[in-house]
């Protein structure tokens, strides 16, 4: 019997391998979550990269001021900042598909290829009912790093995304959202509340934004090997 390559694992395993990837974004007054989706070696520039993908919209206040922007990991043990490590902005599609990567260079190291996880093929989108999760700095418990599970509901189509039957508490925007597979599968993006009036709110659903313009960039703009 054939092993399968990305077995289906227990959700705090999950949790394991994720959360090294994932930082807590300090961008000028805004405050996010960011994930590393590639990385390299120092090698003859004596410096480490790394890409990580967030939400554009956090970023959006220090791209227009020019403040500072301060990554700091779940395990608070790696701290890069704008003002001492080289970052980059790199706005993904339009406004409206809310996706941005940071190009960090630090001469320390950031994280080991081999804790990357694997990216869903861009033309590949998960079907109804299919159980996901996703790990985020929600301010109301700053900076815990907290876990989110729910099932995806349905699809957007403009721009394309997941819709999904789960909370994206502020602060979560830009974080990773994955399968039990340990799959990235894309960010999240906002939610959705369901306003019935002025004085009443019910639950609504999260927007998750595939993984595909991430894909399609790192492949075809930077020849960058994905998983």
């Amino acid at each position: 019997m054939t092993e399968t390559k990305w077995p289906e694992l227990p959700w705090d395993q999950v949790i394991d391998r994720v959360s090294p990837l994932v930082f807590r974004v300090y961008a000028g007054q805004s405050a996010g979550t960011a994930f590393i989706i590639s990385c390299a070696p120092a090698k003859t520039s004596g410096r480490y990269s790394a890409i990580l993908a967030t939400a554009l919209h956090v970023l959006t206040d220090a791209v227009q001021t020019g403040d500072n922007v301060t990554l700091v990991s779940a395990d608070k043990s790696r701290v890069f900042d704008s003002s001492i490590d080289e970052m980059r902005i790199q706005e993904l599609g339009s406004a409206v598909h809310d996706t941005a990567m940071i190009l960090l260079l630090s001469d320390r190291p950031i994280v080991q290829q081999d804790q990357l996880l694997p990216m869903l093929p861009y033309e590949f989108m998960l079907p109804r009912g299919v159980e996901v999760g996703w790990l985020g700095f929600p301010g109301l418990v700053e900076p815990e790093l907290c876990f989110f599970h729910g099932h995806i509901s349905g699809y957007s189509s403009d721009p394309p995304m997941y819709l999904v039957d789960g909370v994206a508490i502020h602060g979560v925007s830009g974080c990773p959202a994955f399968d039990n597979r340990a799959h990235f599968i894309g960010l999240v993006s906002a939610y959705v509340p369901n306003v019935i009036d002025e004085s009443t709110t019910l639950p609504g659903m999260s927007a998750i934004m595939p993984t595909n313009a991430l894909r399609m960039f790192m492949q075809d703009f930077m020849k960058a090997t994905v998983l």
